[in-house]
């Protein structure tokens, strides 16, 4: 009993301190994102540059979230018109597909604060995946972008 709750307890905490990150990293971001100013005004003519700069976006934002802690970013890759951000965990979550599926919606996908890169995404879909070990058994949710639903 004593070594199962303590193993409750400590993913619970696990996954309040992660969204406290989050949610810090956030107000961060959105603090420094109001005093960016990027170099040049448009992507628009060069497809190539803009992918690779959406990346990057992609990449800042969820990099900074993820600093310390059993959670660690990996990276994200462009397939088409999405763009799949990976992020691996110690250890399985505790909970069903779909209750992972909305805490990812609610807790992980970036908020409206980061209006640059959903902006920069224009009409690509940004995924988030959580995994273990191998990426393609991750449980994933398709971000909704908030300039876009209103």
């Amino acid at each position: 009993m004593g070594t199962s709750f303590n193993t409750l307890v400590n993913r619970h905490f696990s996954l309040m301190l992660s969204t406290l990150l989050v949610l810090l990293s956030g107000c961060m971001q959105s603090h420094v994102s109001d005093e960016y100013q990027a170099p040049y005004t448009s992507l628009s003519d060069t497809t190539i540059s803009a992918s690779d700069n959406t990346i990057k976006m992609v990449n800042a934002v969820f990099y900074q979230s993820f600093i310390g802690g059993d959670w660690q970013y990996k990276g994200s890759t462009r397939q088409k018109n999405n763009i799949n951000a990976y992020i691996q965990i110690a250890e399985q979550l505790d909970m069903s597909d779909e209750a992972q599926e909305n805490y990812l919606q609610q807790a992980i996908c970036p908020s409206a604060q980061h209006q640059q890169m959903w902006k920069e995404l224009k009409g690509a879909t940004l995924a988030v995946h959580i995994y273990t070990y191998k990426r393609k058994y991750s449980i994933y949710t398709n971000c909704i972008n908030p300039l876009t639903t209103g």
